[in-house]
């Protein structure tokens, strides 16, 4: 994080903050941010989520708020402007939060809001964007911060960066750099709002959607090659708690599969598709459509996501 020369601010703002992020990471970060700036979160706005995005980040955030500062917790949108009035927010910034934020919210602030999406607009609109690109063997990842309109991520840009995508690195450790990337576009996304620029309208043309995954999904079919099976098991392993990872069937029984390695194809490609080819401690290896894939993490679907990894029996 580069916050070693904060701008000149001419003013203080009064920020509000809306987020749901498991373990208050937006709110700390521009909590940092605005501090280094003389700027002030008066207040934040947490939930636990519509039915298909419920999520006890909410939690988190509630807990890592400074005292003083007001948080409101809630599921009713149509309430949410009076309650913020009182509060004479000069911006809103968001960060991954589910719902969408009404008209006469956008409203209240004199400068508006803004919003931080991890992906690099107008690509991966949408609330699965960081899982998506790992679905789709992207090279990269990035980070936006756009002025937010009523439209989900549509806003004009303000900001972007982005990190590359290493074979072995799991979805939570990416989402970490997203996040270290974040501060510095912050920075850059306020110093255009205290010049009073609008920033740069998003090309519709290049628009695509992140939408949440469908059950199929799911389900790894060994006979897929070893790469795309090792971006399925990534793009549901985000947050790496074993809630929600990728299933695949291994000697008659179902695990979840929470961490995978490429492996050189060796002289294996006559095995069958999901055969054990070896396994050691904790780890398996298993045969794929193209060669081998190592199993690092997993846990059997009966067990729940803490029983230790084990082999099958």
């Amino acid at each position: 994080m580069d916050l070693e020369h904060p701008v000149s601010a001419p003013e203080r703002w009064r920020v509000v903050v809306f987020t749901n992020l498991p373990g208050g990471g937006v709110y700390t970060l521009l909590d940092g941010v605005m501090r280094q700036l003389g700027h002030a979160i008066v207040g934040v706005v947490t939930t636990p989520g519509p039915k298909r995005r419920r999520s006890r980040g909410y939690l988190d955030v509630v807990a890592t708020v400074r005292p003083g500062v007001d948080v409101l917790v809630s599921n009713h949108p149509e309430r949410w402007a009076a309650m913020l009035a009182p509060l004479r927010p000069d911006l809103i910034i968001s960060g991954s939060f589910p719902w969408r934020i009404p008209i006469d919210v956008l409203a209240l602030p004199r400068l508006g809001a803004i919003n931080v999406h991890p992906a690099l607009l107008p690509k991966y609109r949408g609330p699965n964007s960081i899982q998506w690109a790992l679905r789709n063997g992207d090279r990269e990842l990035g980070m936006t911060v756009h002025r937010t309109a009523f439209d989900f991520d549509t806003g004009p840009i303000l900001a972007q960066g982005s990190v590359t995508i290493g074979d072995d690195e799991r979805g939570d450790v990416l989402l970490g750099r997203l996040l270290d990337l974040a501060p510095g576009l912050v920075r850059q996304a306020l110093e255009r709002i205290a010049r009073g620029e609008p920033g740069e309208p998003q090309d519709e043309a290049q628009a695509s959607y992140a939408g949440l995954f469908e059950d199929a999904w799911r389900r790894i079919d060994w006979s897929r090659p070893a790469r795309e099976i090792h971006n399925q098991v990534r793009s549901w392993s985000l947050f790496g708690d074993g809630t929600d990872w990728a299933e695949g069937d291994i000697d008659g029984a179902v695990l979840q599969i929470g961490t995978t390695r490429l492996l050189s194809p060796e002289e294996t490609l006559t095995a069958v598709p999901g055969t054990v080819l070896q396994r050691e401690g904790n780890g398996l290896v298993v045969q794929c459509g193209d060669g081998p894939i190592e199993i690092v993490a997993w846990n059997p679907v009966a067990a729940g996501p803490e029983t230790d990894s084990s082999a099958p029996a």
